[in-house]
């Protein structure tokens, strides 16, 4: 009798109860377990591997930045990627052991928006000068990019400030409006990469030089598009089979084994591996002026170095109109149709080279080949650096800059005597 009684004040005390009362309990099982809140084992091991990897990132983008430091790397955009990037790993390292609060998750997704952001910036002006449409930039990149600055600042704010319980948290609106407008950034980034790649073709250089400069732009490329297309997925998904009433535990059919592998996979996915790939691919390179012997760091064949090295390597996509190119009549080493003086062991120039396609775009080589006065004086000059005779009825006024201006120009020998200025 008293056995029977006991089991209906149960069920009386199951009916007077919410019907999400249950789910809710089921939720902090799931969602809020870590090593320090509510402890779970498995939620704790979720919470160390991904702390461990935060934390050992942050490490490895604090050695990066000493290393630009030290070799004063010219490009700012290593430097703001890489303190934003060991900002996001630190963060993420306290988030997940100490502070499981959703607020700390719409900070994370803003700081790794910031990095495609400048990332994007970075390669869609090198794609504008190598179809030397340096106008576009005006017009139409630096209005987008504030535009996405201030997008991912309002969406970011207002996640922020109207967060919800974690009962509810994956199903906000909000993220599936940053990480599709993530999506939407990457694909114009994945476009200057078309574009830098056909430039890159239209470059004579060594087929392996060539082939790893590719690699190195594909692989930003893919690992951002995949970053992207996995976060909106995850957040379409969630969208699509979340309810507010059973909330997100239900999803993964209130299971921390599931939940917990759902989130290492999606965290590194989303945050982690385009910083590594950063990490492996944007190196810290010595400039120009602090180069031995001032001279570029060109290749064997004396055509063009590292692609990703640095602004200096860049610009031998587009040739800046007040550049120069250093010219003579005697042949290169290996005997191919080009223009060497062994005074400038650097300038190897491909004549022969046309373009690949229709698209117009001349190549470098092609750009400032005039038998001009200033090109006669300076391989006159350069001759006379290696005793070779002149020609002084050529004389010649420096080449034009962009504005107009006549500017001389000194061309001091890599095997002149020191003081000797030729």
């Amino acid at each position: 009798m008293k056995e029977s009684l006991s089991t209906v004040e149960e069920r009386m005390v199951e009916l007077t109860l919410p019907r999400n009362q249950t789910n809710m309990t089921v939720v902090s099982a799931v969602m809020e377990h870590s090593c320090l809140q509510n402890f779970n084992s498995i939620a704790c091991t979720r919470s160390s591997i991904l702390a461990s990897l935060a934390i050992l990132t942050s490490l490895l983008c604090v050695y990066k930045l000493v290393r630009l430091h030290v070799a004063k790397h010219p490009s700012c955009h290593q430097y703001v990627i890489f303190y934003t990037a060991g900002l996001e790993c630190a963060t993420g390292g306290m988030h997940w052991i100490f502070w499981n609060v959703s607020q700390l998750d719409f900070l994370l997704q803003y700081m790794k928006l910031l990095q495609v952001l400048i990332m994007c910036h970075y390669y869609i002006t090198l794609a504008i000068r190598a179809l030397r449409r340096e106008t576009l930039a005006d017009r139409f990149m630096y209005p987008f990019l504030c535009l996405a600055v201030l997008y991912f600042t309002i969406v970011t704010t207002m996640g922020i400030f109207n967060a919800e319980s974690t009962h509810v948290e994956c199903i906000a609106p909000y993220w599936i409006a940053l990480s599709g407008a993530e999506v939407l950034v990457v694909q114009l980034f994945a476009i200057s990469g078309f574009y830098i790649t056909r430039r890159l073709n239209e470059i004579s250089t060594l087929d392996s030089v060539r082939w790893t400069q590719k690699r190195d732009l594909w692989c930003i490329v893919i690992v951002f598009e995949l970053s992207a297309w996995g976060t909106f997925f995850y957040d379409m998904i969630l969208q699509i089979k979340g309810d507010r009433d059973t909330g997100c535990s239900a999803i993964f059919s209130h299971r921390q084994d599931l939940y917990s592998s759902f989130l290492v996979s999606i965290m590194v996915l989303k945050l982690l591996l385009p910083i590594w790939v950063m990490l492996f691919v944007l190196q810290p390179h010595v400039t120009v002026i602090e180069k031995e012997e001032g001279l570029p760091n060109f290749s064997d064949d004396g055509t063009y170095g590292s692609f990703f090295g640095e602004d200096q390597t860049y610009k031998h996509l587009y040739q800046p109109d007040d550049s120069f190119v250093y010219s003579s009549s005697s042949t290169s080493p290996d005997g191919s149709p080009c223009m060497y003086d062994a005074c400038l062991p650097y300038t190897y120039i491909n004549t022969a080279m046309k373009p690949s396609g229709p698209s117009g775009l001349q190549t470098i080589e092609e750009e400032n080949l005039e038998d001009s006065p200033s090109m006669v004086k300076k391989t006159s000059e350069a001759r006379a650096c290696k005793g070779a005779p002149s020609h002084p009825d050529r004389t010649g006024r420096g080449m034009r800059t962009q504005k107009g201006k006549m500017a001389t120009t000194r061309v001091v020998s890599k095997d002149a005597p020191r003081g000797e200025k030729c």
